[in-house]
């Protein structure tokens, strides 16, 4: 049996604005059963979801996995789309709670596994670790709004050199090639919004490649900031909607509020955009639109001492934001040693192989309904 294929996207985020999750985007439309596992840091909630994705992707079924933004090494959920089955972690900062209980939703409280008279004595100190961790992620925060802000600079001055009608042109174009002849459908499609890349404590991670790879046929959007990437990709993300098309969307770290990469699954084509800081890496067939076309390059060369002392001020600011952020994951690693010692994960590997048999008694019911 050949094993199954990773995705990897973050539901959330370390932004200019803070904290952000599209949690309640993990969860697909025709769920059939979703766990929310509740808990302390170091209790185990990321290795029950890891053990449980590791075995059924060696039975061949294709696992997304949801990255946490804020250890790279720790899952905040998993999906399993064949079987509409998702585990999550359901704590701060993406504190959830079910909607449907016992319908839909279960939540596995692994607090019933620790001992709580070995963990009280420590109190004051974790209250205290926890509050210095937060200060910690304000900062960082603070400084990617201030690299936003310089970043928002170096847009407004390719802006002014951008004839935006040749991005116009470039979308009108593309959206011909892709619907030419698919008309607006009678229902709206399905939008999903995600992260592909992540602010985190080791600097920018990318997964853009686990998400876009699979495509049949991708689209790399080219330009300088300011000439309308994410504009033409909203576009044809809205475009595929209106043809009643699923279509994922993945927002931008720094500034979450554009889109760019975006996958339209039935169609089986991605879009994506190359541009500091993230360098799309090329494959053979990939079509490339260049929106630098649309420069005047009389207008970018009166800026060009701007655009250089923005482009290192940036980076000057991102880096001590990831340094922030780097110093609030130490402290969240000295308040999982308060509460790992003192986990019985025996009992826990126990409740763990209990929902992976549940999970395997739904798969046998729908790959039996399948044949």
């Amino acid at each position: 049996m050949a094993r199954g294929y990773v995705k990897k996207v973050f539901p959330g985020n370390n932004t200019s604005q803070g904290f952000i999750s599209f949690y309640d985007y993990i969860i697909p439309p025709d769920a059939t059963r979703v766990l929310i596992i509740k808990g302390g840091p170091g209790v185990g909630k990321s290795t029950f979801m890891s053990k449980i994705a590791e075995e059924m992707l060696n039975r061949g079924y294709d696992i997304e996995l949801h990255c946490c933004a804020s250890d790279v090494g720790s899952l905040d959920g998993i999906l399993i789309p064949r079987l509409g089955v998702a585990i999550m972690d359901g704590t701060a900062p993406h504190i959830m709670d079910p909607k449907y209980p016992g319908a839909l939703e279960e939540i596995i409280y692994l607090g019933e596994y620790w001992d709580s008279s070995r963990i009280k004595p420590y109190k004051e100190k974790i209250m205290e670790i926890s509050r210095e961790s937060s200060r910690m992620y304000k900062r960082g925060y603070r400084f990617l709004k201030a690299a936003q802000l310089v970043y928002r600079d170096w847009e407004e001055a390719n802006m002014e050199a951008m004839n935006f009608a040749y991005a116009n042109q470039q979308t009108e174009e593309l959206q011909r090639e892709l619907f030419a002849d698919i008309p607006v459908a009678s229902r709206t499609g399905y939008e999903r919004h995600l992260f592909a890349r992540a602010i985190t404590p080791e600097g920018m991670l990318n997964y853009v490649d686990t998400i876009i790879g699979p495509c049949a046929v991708k689209y790399v959007i080219e330009g300088e900031p300011g000439t309308g990437k994410s504009t033409l990709i909203e576009k044809i993300a809205r475009a595929a909607l209106g043809r009643g098309f699923t279509v994922e969307m993945y927002h931008c770290p720094l500034n979450p509020e554009k889109v760019e990469h975006i996958v339209i699954k039935e169609l089986d084509v991605a879009l994506t955009k190359s541009i500091e800081p993230h360098r799309y890496c090329y494959s053979p067939g990939d079509r490339i639109i260049n929106l630098n076309g649309g420069l005047d390059q009389k207008v970018v060369a009166k800026y060009t001492t701007l655009i250089n002392e923005n482009r290192e001020i940036f980076f000057t600011l991102f880096n001590q934001a990831i340094k922030f952020i780097g110093r609030a994951k130490e402290h969240h690693d000295r308040l999982e040693t308060y509460y790992t010692p003192y986990m019985d994960f025996a009992a826990i590997a126990r409740r763990r192989e209990e929902i992976l048999q549940e999970i395997l008694a739904c798969a046998e019911k729908v790959e039996a309904a399948g044949s």
